[in-house]
C-alpha cells in the first residue's frame, strides 16, 4: 500500500432517528495493510469538528505500526456552527430538569438547552442501524471492536452509552465528561449498570480523561456566547470537571469494570484534553497500553 500524507475519506448520509433531516457520515479507511477481517472501527461523535483529527492521529500513528489499522467513522450533522451546536444537544443528552436548565443561564440558548434529551434514541441510532451499515459497507471490520469516543457533552454520551447499554461497543473512551449534566443525574444509572456488567460474557475497556487543568477559572469568555465571565466562572465551580471525573473512575471500579484507566493530563484544558485523550484512550482501548 503507497503511503499516504493524508487520511482518506469517504461520506454519505443516513435519516435522523428523529425523522427530521440526515445524519453525515464521514469514513477514513485504514491507511496501512489490514486484514480480511476483524478490523477495529473508531466511532467519533462530534464528527463535524473531531472526525478529521481522528483520522489523522490513526493515519500517523498506524503507518509508524503504533496502532493497529483501523477505521475512523464521524458522526455529524454538516451544518454551520451555531446549529451545530443545538443539534449536539438534542443528540448527545439526556433530558434535563427545568431547575438545571434555567441554572445553565445565557449558555442554555447558546447550546439549545430546551431541544436536549435524544441521547438514548441516537445511542440506539449507532448501536442498530450505523453500526450494520459500517459492516455492510466495510466487510473487513467484521468481527472487529467497536470503540466509542466522546468528549465534553459527547463525554457525556459515551458515559451515558457506557452505563446504559454496555454491550454496544467494545470499548468506551470517555473524555472530558460534562456529567455535571442536569445536576449530575448520569451517576443514578450506577446501581443498574453494576447488573447489567455482570450479565455481559465480555466486559468493554474504559477509558475516562479529563485535562487537569479543567477547573481553573476563565479570566475572559468568547464573544458570541451570550455567557457573562460571572456566569462562566460559576458553571466551571458547579461542574467539578476534575474531581467528577475522578470520581466517576472510582464508581466504575468500584462497580466492576476491570479493563478501566483514569488520566488528568497535567497540562490539559478541556480544550486540549481532547487530541491528548484521543490518542491515548485509542492506545488503551486497542489494548496497546494498561
Amino acid at each position: 500500500m503507497q503511503f499516504s500524507v493524508r487520511a482518506s475519506l469517504e461520506q454519505f448520509t443516513l435519516a435522523h432517528p428523529s425523522g427530521e433531516g440526515q445524519v453525515r457520515i464521514s469514513v477514513a479507511a485504514p491507511a496501512v495493510e489490514a486484514p480480511a477481517a476483524g478490523v477495529p472501527v473508531l466511532y467519533v461523535v462530534d464528527g463535524d469538528m473531531l472526525f478529521g483529527l481522528a483520522a489523522e492521529i490513526a493515519r500517523a500513528v498506524s503507518s509508524v505500526a503504533g496502532f493497529p489499522a483501523h477505521y475512523v467513522v464521524g458522526i455529524g450533522y454538516d451544518a454551520a456552527y451555531a446549529d451545530f451546536l443545538k443539534r449536539r444537544t438534542a443528540d448527545l443528552t439526556p433530558p434535563i430538569g427545568a431547575e438545571a436548565l434555567a441554572s445553565l443561564g445565557g449558555l442554555a440558548a447558546a447550546i439549545g438547552g430546551e431541544q436536549s434529551g435524544g441521547a438514548d434514541a441516537f445511542l440506539a441510532f449507532l448501536a442498530e442501524t450505523l453500526q450494520p451499515e459500517i459492516a455492510a459497507r466495510y466487510p473487513q471490520t467484521a468481527g472487529g471492536d467497536r470503540i466509542l469516543f466522546g468528549h465534553s457533552l459527547g463525554g457525556l454520551f459515551a458515559a451515558h452509552a457506557l452505563l446504559t447499554r454496555p454491550d454496544s461497543f467494545s470499548a468506551f473512551i470517555v473524555g472530558s465528561p460534562s456529567l455535571w449534566w442536569n445536576g449530575f443525574a448520569i451517576l443514578e444509572e450506577l446501581p443498574a449498570f453494576r447488573d447489567r456488567l455482570a450479565a455481559l460474557s465480555r466486559q468493554p475497556r474504559v477509558f475516562v480523561d479529563v485535562g487537569a487543568r479543567e477547573q481553573e477559572l476563565p479570566t475572559s469568555v468568547p464573544e458570541g456566547i451570550g455567557v457573562t465571565l460571572a456566569e462562566a466562572q460559576a458553571q466551571i465551580r458547579a461542574s467539578r470537571m476534575v474531581d467528577a471525573a475522578r470520581e466517576f473512575a472510582d464508581a466504575l471500579r468500584d462497580a466492576g469494570v476491570e479493563a478501566l484507566r483514569h488520566v488528568a493530563f497535567a497540562e490539559d484544558d478541556h480544550v486540549s484534553a481532547a487530541p491528548t485523550g484521543m490518542l491515548h484512550g485509542m492506545r488503551f482501548a486497542l489494548g496497546h497500553e494498561r
